[in-house]
């Protein structure tokens, strides 16, 4: 918190940025909070790889952030208004001083400490996540020897530093966040193997370490809670706004943390991009599959000269395939999804499947219904036997049309008898409420929940609906 405070300052106080509390028309202050920083940073996980993080202490956690908030402040108000009480960083028209260099080669030190301390962590545990650590200390030492070579602030040294700083803060997210989400899963585990072991030998521990685990499963609910925000989070809160098309959507996980997927963005202004999907399994697994997806869709990839070109949907799902293909997920995990692109003036529709196993229903405003045709290969560990060529569909688009996208969950809805909500029933709601928006959406939730008649769901129910206007 203190060094995002401390970097915040950096930011508003760099050369060239409009004026903050005073004029930004040196470097020195800007490169003064960077200083900072970077200690901070050194310190930080230096003195972090001496605590036992086992350890227990009764000081609230509320209490830590009045310190990186006071450290922040305290810094503002000295680099700001009393300059001189830091030696100075950097010269206009020298560049920079020894002690800024110095300070750097420092925080070098600390890190190399930082890292020889996690490595031996490492051959101990064997934990990835520490090796993951390590790498982003790696990569800190590069961005704090590009800062000891850059002579303006806009050089190209100074340009790498900052890249390499931003890596390294995005591996140190990947880290926390895979940390705390699979966390909950080590110690209910450890737990129950401890359980075990003393129900055998003493059966009177059963009662106390029945309480532990209920305490202990209760936070492995609350951090699942936790996590399924995070994963809320990744799908949209809104849709593209426009007279051309309407968009909407509902969302079921059949656990806390599902494995279903979907996305609606706006490309530029003539082409909206979409998707969805389904990766194999439930729970957090499979929510760590959606975040790599969204992480890995690009839609569109620079030219030359800046010039921005759209995607095929085809070779969108083609790098997802290779992408996919380079992480450490097992064999047996899948994805199927469908991508597609739609223009609004040519009212173009152009998708690609790979893999997804239900076909989207296209509702014609003269009554018609067909289902879209869909093919390819789902998006598997899969590539050094075959290489899927993912194919290009386009259908012209009428005023008054709605596509229904939707994954299997919700034709495989069970109700008390084993019966399966079918596509009769999604096409007899749609006859009767069709071709207004947000109407179908409605009565197909309505619809599902009174066949269902309380029945737990199988499989996450996902589905939106596009509404040519």
């Amino acid at each position: 918190m203190a060094v995002g405070i401390i970097d915040l300052f950096h930011v508003l106080s760099y050369k060239g940025m409009p004026d903050f509390l005073i004029s930004n028309q040196g470097a020195n202050r800007a490169t003064t909070f960077w200083i900072i920083s970077g200690l901070l940073i050194g310190l930080g996980f230096f003195i972090s790889g001496f605590i036992r993080q086992d350890k227990k202490k009764l000081i609230p956690r509320s209490f830590f952030s009045i310190i990186p908030i006071a450290i922040g402040i305290i810094s503002l108000i000295i680099a700001t208004y009393y300059p001189m009480m830091f030696p100075p960083m950097y010269i206009e028209g020298e560049g920079l001083t020894d002690i800024k260099v110095n300070l750097e080669y420092f925080i070098i030190i600390l890190l190399f400490a930082s890292i020889i301390k996690y490595y031996h962590e490492y051959r101990k545990t064997k934990d990835n996540l520490v090796a993951l650590l390590i790498n982003a200390f790696i990569l800190r030492i590069f961005s704090e020897l590009a800062f000891t070579l850059y002579d303006s602030v806009y050089d190209i040294y100074n340009y790498l530093g900052h890249v390499y700083k931003a890596v390294f803060t995005f591996v140190i997210f990947r880290v926390i966040f895979i940390y705390n989400v699979q966390k909950p899963y080590v110690e209910l585990s450890n737990a129950q193997v401890e359980l075990k072991r003393y129900i055998e030998n003493l059966d009177w521990l059963v009662e106390q370490r029945t309480r532990e685990l209920n305490l202990i499963n209760q936070k492995l609910m609350d951090d699942l809670e936790y996590a399924r925000d995070i994963q809320l989070a990744l799908l949209p809160t809104s849709f593209p706004i426009m007279p051309e098309v309407s968009f909407d959507a509902r969302y079921f996980p059949a656990e806390r943390i599902g494995g279903d997927f979907y996305n609606i963005f706006r490309i530029d202004e003539e082409h909206i991009g979409m998707y969805i999907g389904d990766v194999s399994g439930h729970g957090v697994p499979a929510a760590m599959l959606t975040v790599f997806l969204n992480q890995n869709i690009h839609p569109t990839r620079e030219l030359v000269k800046g010039k921005i070109e759209i995607i095929s949907p085809s070779e969108v799902l083609t790098n997802v395939y290779d992408s996919f293909n380079k992480t450490n997920f097992k064999d047996d995990v899948y994805v199927v999804m469908l991508y597609a692109v739609y223009n609004i003036r040519t009212k173009i529709f152009t998708y690609s499947s790979a893999g997804l196993n239900v076909a989207p229903l296209l509702f014609r405003n003269f009554g018609g219904i067909d289902e879209l045709k869909i093919s390819g290969f789902p998006i598997c560990k899969f590539i050094e036997y075959y290489t899927p060529g993912y194919e290009n569909q386009s259908i012209k688009l009428n005023s008054g049309d709605e596509i229904l996208f939707y994954t299997d969950g919700l034709t495989e809805a069970k109700n008390q008898h084993g019966e399966r909500f079918s596509l009769d029933n999604i096409q007899l709601i749609y006859s009767k409420y069709g071709h207004t928006i947000g109407m179908p959406s409605k009565m197909l939730i309505e619809e599902i929940l009174r066949f269902t008649d309380g029945c737990k769901f199988d499989d996450d129910i996902t589905f939106f609906l596009m509404h040519v206007n």
